[in-house]
């Protein structure tokens, strides 16, 4: 599995493949790479290892995002309208407009423990819309 960095600016996007609704992870949206270059160091020196932090951007983070699922055929549009019917649909929809406004999509690995420590690291360079996704379960945890 490779990951890649669309840009130079060295940020992770998620492994390949449909992008479903996260585990263990938080996730923001950020609305400058400064910003989230800030936050991928702070969260490693917290012990978030950097290359497990993901970051969508630009049109090809779009793309991946694929709010519809129809760029991953039938399974991803079974899998998208299964999300709509959850609360998840909300998170993807304003996720994928965020993207598509020139936004950065962040998902940090986190447990339930270290869930509240991310959140208010995204928060203090300036994250909303963020949001804990368990498993089985996700929680809204601010602006």
């Amino acid at each position: 599995m490779v990951e890649r960095s669309d840009d130079d600016t060295g940020f992770r996007e998620p492994p390949d493949g449909l992008l479903t609704t996260p585990e263990n992870r938080v996730l923001a949206h950020m609305d400058r790479p400064g910003d989230v270059a800030a936050v991928i160091e702070q969260l490693g020196n917290a012990g978030v290892p950097p290359d497990q932090v993901y970051v969508l951007r630009g049109p090809k983070g779009a793309e991946r995002l694929d709010v519809s699922g129809e760029q991953h055929g039938l399974r991803g549009r079974t899998y998208r309208i299964m999300e709509w019917m959850g609360d998840e649909r909300d998170v993807l929809l304003r996720s994928g407009d965020h993207v598509a406004a020139g936004g950065l999509v962040v998902t940090v690995p986190t447990d339930e423990a270290d869930k509240a420590e991310a959140a208010r690291i995204l928060a203090d360079h300036g994250a909303h819309d963020i949001a804990h996704f368990g498993k089985g379960h996700w929680e809204h945890l601010g602006s």
